[in-house]
């Protein structure tokens, strides 16, 4: 089985599997799931499902943060049965609308329609910017057909966003995709186009003796995404009032009488104010506040981003690069946002002795600096040692200030990296490209010293490692209970050990008959059907060795016990022995299952990267 597959069956699983799932998008970096039931969905075993990253919760949705490797894993979900973008046809419990959920549910709308949209609308603006620079080095005049058709390749995600953003909404929705991007093509239609340019002209626009304002519709999202929501209350209207022997025409055609009118007398208009509004609330902040309004977004920006909430900026980011030409306030401060997390990845790869982390760390600083994807370095590396987030926010402010002190603006809105650094170049402003290398050496310098200076918790990668920590009493080492073969924790088919509900667990798959004590301490409890063991380390450490999942049933007939509660054992000490191939002929599962029943009184319970294990082979670091 692939590793895409493996994590993709493992997700499945752990959130409630296909059935559970109404919902299923992605954006760069997040597999976003709208669920029919989340409390069936497992948060502490999909965060430690290997290859994902973090988990968030927001406006309904269940984002799963997998990184780079987000296509793969979603295709293989689709290839698993789950359907994007699926209409369930189970009811859907109605939540209390209060001014709260109507906040929640606008912001959902917005971010589930635009995150699909991110890879057309960054492909458009970067082909868009290749031809400017083509122009600017004199390899095309503007004249030159070959310049005005790349120009019109980068321009069309933009020109007919209207109808990318009605299919978006439409699966957002659960609204009839092609009769929503019908409705959508009347606003970016020529004929109609050539109408509202005349009606801009003091000529007379009408339909059916209502007047239609003059409004131009490319490059805009709010009216499309508004029209598509009421799409699906027209729908359900239309299907009520006609007879079932006309359905196949005669709805469809109701729809569109009904839809396109309101979308172009009403919601149209409404939503091109909407828009134009959030654009000048932008403009107003970056006039009051002027460089330190880029600062303050660079220094919120890594948290947005955890949250989500960076996806709100997009229609505003959008809309006034259509109406300017370029933005010059979120975008120039996610410079200084994104290569601060490459650096302080690079600080962490060069300081930490943890060669998992390392690896993680470099793939992470790769991502962020040269593409300017940063959740790998934001989940896998900020917060994951807390510190260095620190030094992203601080550096985020002080090369936010730099930025917007030069004027930067950006002609795109690709994430900001090295390979795209090229939309903040001002043809008119050759110090842009000066001031552009400027913010990106000083986001990487300043937050790679600020991490070294700050420090952090670097994450033990051997027993060795954990011993050298300090004394035995804060640093604890538990050993194998058993000899087999280590396998995830969440495949074990026992929710409250899958689950790891009474603490920090491992499974091991046995090939062998002994039970050994994985610490040395006190009995403290020995279950009558000897299948489950539980002892307390002379360094505080509880364990509790469970051999088998549902082997309680058994009665004791397997096992042997070499010990009685009370008793005082060694590492390594044979405590008891089962008959594995008994239990497996008698139809049970062997796994057996070690569980620190503590893990609170601890900061950080490491498992060691071992798949086979015998005796006194260490197998869990426990830290406080």
């Amino acid at each position: 089985m692939s590793k895409d597959r493996k994590m993709a069956s493992e997700i499945l699983n752990s959130i409630g599997g296909a059935s559970n799932i109404k919902n299923l998008t992605h954006c760069m970096t997040r597999l976003r799931f709208v669920l029919k039931d989340e409390s069936k969905a497992n948060d502490e075993v999909v965060t430690n499902i290997d290859g994902v990253m973090g988990l968030r919760k927001q406006g309904g949705q269940y984002q799963v943060i997998v990184g780079n490797n987000v296509a793969a894993t979603y295709a293989e979900l689709m290839k698993l049965g789950v359907s994007g973008g699926a209409k369930s046809s189970e009811p859907v419990e109605k939540k209390k609308l209060t001014f709260k959920q109507v906040g929640i549910n606008i912001l959902d709308a917005i971010i589930g329609t635009m995150s699909p949209l991110i890879p057309a609308i960054i492909g458009g603006s970067m082909i868009k910017l290749l031809a400017m620079i083509l122009n600017m080095t004199g390899v095309l005049s503007l004249e030159s057909s070959t310049y005005n058709i790349l120009n019109t390749i980068g321009d069309a995600p933009f020109f007919f966003l209207p109808m990318l953003v009605a299919v978006s909404a439409a699966r957002k929705f659960n609204s009839n995709v092609f009769l929503a991007l019908a409705v959508a093509g009347v606003m970016v239609h020529p004929v109609f186009m050539d109408i509202m340019l005349k009606a801009s002209e003091g000529k007379d626009a009408t339909f059916v003796f209502v007047p239609v304002m003059s409004v131009k519709y490319t490059y805009t999202i709010i009216p499309a995404i508004v029209m598509t929501w009421l799409l699906k209350y027209i729908e359900d209207f239309a299907d009520r009032i006609t007879p079932v022997v006309m359905k196949n025409f005669l709805k469809p055609m109701l729809i569109l009488l009904i839809a396109a009118p309101i979308a172009i007398i009403a919601v149209g208009p409404i939503g091109i104010l909407i828009g134009t509004g959030l654009s000048q609330i932008v403009f107003w902040v970056h006039d009051q506040l002027g460089f330190l309004a880029v600062a303050i977004v660079g220094a919120l920006w890594p948290l947005l981003v955890m949250t989500g909430m960076h996806r709100v900026f997009t229609p505003t980011i959008v809309q006034t690069i259509a109406e300017t030409g370029q933005e010059g306030m979120v975008m120039p401060s996610e410079i200084g946002a994104n290569l601060s997390l490459g650096g302080v990845s690079l600080a962490v790869a060069f300081k930490t002795k943890n060669s998992e982390l390392r690896q993680t760390a470099l793939a992470a600083a790769s991502s962020a600096i040269i593409a300017g994807i940063t959740e790998p370095a934001l989940y896998g590396v900020a917060i994951r040692l807390k510190r260095p987030m620190i030094a992203s926010v601080i550096t985020g402010f002080i090369t936010g200030a730099v930025a917007g002190l030069a004027g930067l603006a950006s002609h795109s809105m690709a994430a900001p990296g090295l390979f795209t650094s090229v939309q903040f170049i001002d043809k008119d402003d050759p110090m842009s490209i000066v001031w552009v290398i400027v913010v990106m050496a000083l986001s990487i310098i300043i937050s790679f010293i600020l991490t070294l200076v700050i420090g952090f918790e670097d994450i033990p990668e051997s027993e060795d490692e954990i011993l050298d920590l300090g004394n035995n009493t804060d640093n604890i080492l538990v050993a194998a209970p058993v000899e087999g073969r280590i396998k995830p924790i969440n495949s074990v088919e026992d929710d409250v050990f899958s689950r790891e509900v009474i603490g920090r667990s491992i499974a091991i798959e046995p090939t062998g008959n002994t039970i050994y004590a994985p610490v040395t301490g006190v009995v403290t409890s020995l279950f009558p059907t000897k299948h489950a063991i539980g002892i307390t380390g002379d360094n505080g450490i509880e364990v509790l060795i469970h051999v088998g999942i549902d082997t309680v049933k058994l009665n004791g007939e397997p096992f042997t016990s070499n010990i009685a509660q009370g008793d005082r054992v060694t590492t390594g000490q044979v405590i008891g022995t089962f008959d594995l191939k008994k239990i497996i002929e008698m139809g049970y599962d062997p796994t057996t299952i070690l569980v620190v029943t503590n893990s609170d009184d601890y900061s950080t319970i490491n498992s060691f990267a071992k798949e086979e294990v015998v005796a006194n082979t260490s197998i869990l670091g426990a830290i406080k």
